[in-house]
């Protein structure tokens, strides 16, 4: 590969950061609302005061439920279990899908930089086909460029995760070894899970099973469960991936 430039390296580099950010801000909003949850309902010792719910029967059009006694407060027991049920469901599940989908923005995005800066020396050396009357479309080649570049990084998430990962790592020229151990296996699992939860109603199947092998969480048949620790697992291998992609990007400028 040739030397990057200090501009790219810079660029690429940024974009990591802010991925990074983005990751760890949303387990900063998961811990606070968590904590919140917990705090306040148990504050309550025997209803659920200090907050109105005058209004909340009126932002629904549904007429039988709007002539309904008005609600006043909510019990005690009742928050908790509904505030711990949202917390291991709702909450944990969004947080878990929505790094995990920070992440695979941020793969694309990076290769789409590099590609980018000299697509003649970076796009795939198969024997692409154009239309001349598609073409006749395009004024710019940049422009044609992109569209090439966006049609080769839309057909990536549809190989898996850890097809996507090698393929990145190719585009760079890096090797597995430059990345912690298993790191590759651990964020494949964390994608075949968020596709579980998103795909599958939770409930694991046999190809999760076959394809996270030895880093599976789950047997056959399991509903999906997604524990903070889970959750801050899977916060620690993207955010380390990130951080050991930025150190090996410092060797492409030298």
């Amino acid at each position: 590969m040739k030397k990057l430039s200090t501009k790219l390296i810079s660029k690429l580099d940024s974009i990591t950061v802010r991925s990074q950010a983005e990751i760890i801000n949303r387990l900063k909003i998961f811990d606070f609302s968590k904590s919140s949850i917990v705090h306040y309902s148990k504050s309550q010792s025997k209803s659920f005061e200090g907050h109105s719910f005058d209004n909340f029967q009126n932002r629904f059009n549904i007429v039988d439920f709007k002539t309904e006694n008005s609600i006043k407060n909510i019990d005690y027991k009742e928050i908790v279990e509904v505030g711990q049920s949202y917390i291991k469901g709702e909450l944990s599940d969004s947080n878990f899908v929505l790094n995990m989908s920070t992440f695979e923005y941020w793969l694309l995005d990076e290769l789409k930089t590099l590609i980018s800066y000299s697509p003649v020396d970076f796009y795939p050396n198969d024997k692409k086909q154009i239309e001349i009357s598609c073409l006749k479309t395009f004024r710019d080649l940049t422009v044609l460029w992109n569209e090439l570049i966006d049609d080769y990084l839309r057909s990536l998430p549809y190989k898996g995760m850890k097809e996507e990962l090698k393929t990145f790592l190719k585009a760079f020229q890096f090797k597995e070894s430059d990345f912690m151990t298993d790191l590759l296996d651990k964020i494949s699992e964390s994608s075949l899970l968020r596709n579980i939860i998103i795909h599958n109603q939770k409930k694991v199947n046999s190809s999760y099973i076959k394809k996270s092998g030895k880093f599976g969480r789950f047997s056959d048949g399991d509903i999906a469960v997604i524990t903070v620790e889970i959750i801050y697992d899977q916060a620690d291998n993207l955010l380390r991936f990130m951080q050991d992609f930025r150190k090996n990007l410092e060797s492409l400028g030298k």
